[in-house]
């Protein structure tokens, strides 16, 4: 399975064909074009979802819940049988955190013996979360040895994309760097309080590795993100009631919005009212190069619809789409949209495109391409 991962992509004409691949790839499925704005199809016809627990609500318990990522969503495959992964679409499972087999509190006669196997399931989860970031390292390097010197990626280019990267292997290169990067200071956290990290990680998100996040780590991370995301947007629009088009929203304006509404700094930095100088980029810059290759790679390797249900959630998230009590089909229909609105040949009218959806809410991003864009780019 790991050598699927790994495989050169196949070859593609990416330049000449991208409007294509983003017709086809995005309407699949259907013969007419689905408008998911407004929730009918190029016809004005009302658009129904493929299955009736297609659209089914996720509650806040159930967007935590391991049972709830292990579980089959593919409403669009036969009754009993799995729908295939996309390897070219979807990294490797260990990119994400493994499962947390917690016990049962009902199943223990007193507190002690329940806290004691509590805290090994929580080191055992660790542990294993620790095994994939350096499992994860060595599929990188695989790759990496297989792709010519001159076609590497690099720090000091982050908007390359290797040609022979699927947008698997580009996902598992950013998801690898930054577990690197956070491996010292929490191994040496786990080592000095052992299993009562799992009480302390909820404070200091940005130094664990995605592999080692608990559910109720990442769960809380999310509502703090989309809070920050509507008071972020709340300030905007009072200040700036037309979006990126406003005549007094500037650049340095537009960034220290997206580093709030992506919930790319501390939110210490809020109630200074003050975004350090270098932020944009440390963190921003790098979130852009990101996302203009995920998007790229996206269309031509199969699109929103070969996602896996959790990497489509986290893909929503990245790019600053709420997802708690956001059904699959939603999900899909936005980061679709998404797709669709910011493709483009050229590069600065491509940023010029996300940045004018990241400073507009998604529910009133606009319908059709021929959207008006800044004279400025992220």
């Amino acid at each position: 399975m790991t050598g699927n991962y790994l495989a050169p992509r196949r070859e593609a004409s990416e330049s000449s064909r991208l409007q294509t691949r983003i017709a086809s790839n995005l309407a699949k499925g259907g013969k007419h074009t689905r408008n998911h704005i407004n929730g009918s199809d190029d016809r004005g016809q009302p658009w129904v979802p493929a299955c009736p627990g297609d659209d089914a609500r996720i509650t806040d318990v159930e967007a935590c819940s391991p049972a709830f990522h292990a579980r089959p969503r593919f409403c669009d495959a036969p009754k009993g049988r799995q729908r295939a992964s996309n390897p070219l679409v979807n990294p490797p499972s260990s990119t994400r955190p493994p499962a947390l087999n917690s016990p049962q509190r009902s199943a223990f006669n007193s507190t002690f013996p329940y806290l004691f196997q509590l805290g090994k399931a929580y080191l055992t989860f660790y542990k294993n979360g620790l095994k994939s970031v350096w499992g994860n390292r060595k599929l990188l390097r695989e790759k990496l040895e297989r792709t010519p010197a001159e076609d590497r990626p690099s720090v000091f280019r982050p908007y390359h994309v290797p040609e022979s990267f699927s947008r698997a292997d580009w996902v598992l290169l950013w998801r690898v760097r930054h577990d690197l990067l956070r491996l010292p200071l929490f191994g040496l956290m786990l080592i000095v309080i052992g299993e009562f990290t799992a009480f302390v990680v909820v404070y200091v998100d940005g130094v664990v590795p995605y592999t080692c996040r608990i559910p109720k780590q990442i769960y809380t991370s999310l509502q703090k993100a989309e809070q920050r995301r509507k008071a972020a947007f709340d300030e905007l629009d009072g200040r700036h009631p037309h979006g990126a088009l406003s005549p007094r929203l500037t650049a340095a304006v537009a960034r220290k919005h997206v580093l709030r509404s992506l919930h790319l700094t501390g939110t210490m930095w809020d109630r200074l009212a003050f975004t350090p100088p270098g932020m944009w980029q440390l963190k921003g810059k790098l979130r852009m190069a990101f996302l203009e290759g995920d998007d790229r790679r996206l269309i031509v390797d199969g699109g929103p619809l070969e996602l896996e249900p959790e990497e489509l959630r986290i893909a929503c998230s990245e790019r600053g789409i709420d997802i708690i009590g956001k059904s699959e089909t939603r999900l899909r229909a936005l980061l679709g949209d998404w797709l669709r609105l910011t493709a483009a040949e050229d590069a600065t009218e491509r940023r010029r495109r996300m940045a004018t959806l990241l400073l507009t809410r998604p529910e009133n991003w606009p319908q059709q391409r021929n959207f008006a864009v800044p004279s400025w780019e992220l």
